[in-house]
């Protein structure tokens, strides 16, 4: 069909060539006569003279029109008739087709016999395509779908290269570290306290007209204490003992550094304790003899003491209350002028060396 299409298309071209060539032969050979006609009969015209000229071309002849005066022309002879001269296409040799997209052209549908199946569906190749209409009155037939249908598509696994499980480290554990316990410290206690005493001072080991002095007084004191068992106290005491109506009367000031031993710790919520002190001191005495008379004498003695005892404390949240009994020893001071004038005399206002005891009741408060 390619073949037969590519044939008469080429006929066609010849055909058409071989009319032209006549036609453009014939048109040469009017205008070459009209022209030699014109000039022979063309008058002067002065070059003043406006001249319109116009010309009008077709494609079978040429007519050239000048606004000058009219001139007879003779009729030109028809011209002659030439034989159709029929050009047989010489075939072509097949030159390789390019391997060229080409955009399908759509031609008008041209009228077809009808051939075979009542609805012919659209014919394709590699070139224009030609689409056959179905035939007036004949109805569309749908096509018929398959009984069965295909299976479905079936995802095969592509195989897997393999690959070595990762290497997994040892977790080693971590090293607990537990931490030093830290115990809270304890609850502070009060650790500075002052108060005031009353005391009793009796002196065992020596009598005075019969009589064992007994020395009434009281004092101030400080005490210090720790978070723990620890303390000490600082006390200074008035005392005075009259005898036989001021034949005897002494005046001592005992001045004594105690450390001090508790039994129980130091604690806010404690509030009774027991406690244990030892110390020593000094002790300055002032002795009157037959006071009001006329022999009467005043004196003066140093005397070095010791004392160790213990007692009991109460403590509420800053007033304590304390009694402590303790045993007190001094030895005179025999330096002094009057400490030598009774040395080895047993029988002086003041014995070389005495023993009694001390008993203490005061308050005090803590801070």
């Amino acid at each position: 069909m390619r073949s037969l299409f590519v044939s008469t298309e080429r006929c066609r071209f010849g055909k058409s060539a071989s009319l032209r060539m006549t036609s453009v032969a014939a048109l040469l050979s009017g205008v070459a006569l009209t022209s030699s006609l014109a000039v022979a009969a063309e008058p002067v015209v002065s070059s003043d003279e406006p001249q319109s000229t116009s010309v009008t071309q077709s494609t079978t002849t040429t007519t050239v029109t000048t606004n000058t005066p009219s001139v007879t022309v003779a009729p030109l002879p028809p011209p002659p008739m030439v034989s159709a001269t029929v050009v047989t296409p010489l075939p072509a040799a097949p030159q390789p087709i390019a391997p060229t997209v080409i955009a399908p052209v759509q031609v008008a549908p041209q009228p077809q016999p009808f051939v075979g199946n009542p609805v012919q569906g659209p014919i394709y190749f590699n070139g224009p395509v030609w689409i056959i209409p179905a035939q007036p009155g004949q109805a569309m037939v749908q096509p018929a779908l398959p009984q069965q249908l295909p299976p479905p598509p079936v995802f095969v696994q592509p195989p897997q290269l393999y690959s070595p499980p990762p290497l997994v480290r040892p977790i080693r554990p971590m090293p607990i570290v537990r931490r030093p316990v830290v115990a809270r410290p304890a609850p502070r206690g009060p650790v500075f306290g002052m108060g005031v005493r009353f005391t009793s001072y009796g002196i065992r080991s020596q009598e005075v007209f019969g009589e064992k002095p007994t020395l009434m007084g009281g004092g101030v004191q400080l005490r210090f204490r720790n978070q723990g068992h620890w303390g000490f106290e600082l006390a200074l005491d008035a005392t005075r003992a009259n005898i036989a109506d001021g034949a005897f009367v002494r005046t001592s000031y005992p001045f004594t550094f105690a450390p001090m031993l508790y039994l129980f710790q130091n604690r806010p919520d404690r509030h009774f304790n027991i406690y244990a002190t030892a110390g020593f001191g000094l002790m300055a005495s002032d002795i009157a003899l037959y006071q009001g008379s006329r022999q009467e004498r005043n004196q003066q003695f140093w005397e070095v003491l010791g004392q160790a005892g213990g007692g009991v404390e109460l403590r509420f949240t800053r007033l304590a209350l304390f009694s402590d009994l303790r045993a007190v020893g001094t030895l005179l001071d025999q330096g002094s002028e009057p400490g030598k004038f009774y040395d080895g005399v047993n029988s002086g206002p003041i014995a070389p060396s005495t023993i009694g005891y001390k008993l203490n009741i005061g308050a005090m408060l803590w801070f």
